[in-house]
């Protein structure tokens, strides 16, 4: 029941964490009348290379998150 508990809070955590980050990046990018704060061509990058290049990027970021965790697991078993 104790690993469940933790996968909850880390779930409400992140949650939170995402749903925070989401409200203050709208904040940062919109004036206060709601227009975007970005140039009107920055606007309409919404093309192949655009979508490509966050795919990389998120890629990246995974990865990267996966090679953390199994070092995290290499320190565990070295201890243990």
């Amino acid at each position: 029941m104790g690993k469940l508990a933790g996968k909850l809070m880390w779930m409400v955590a992140g949650t939170a964490a995402s749903k925070m980050a989401r409200s203050y990046t709208r904040n940062v990018l919109h004036n206060e009348r709601g227009a975007p704060r970005l140039p009107r061509k920055a606007r309409r990058q919404s093309g192949l290379g655009m979508m490509l290049g966050w795919a990389i990027a998120t890629g990246a970021i995974m990865a990267l998150a996966d090679v953390l965790k199994e070092q995290g697991k290499d320190t565990v078993d070295a201890r243990g």
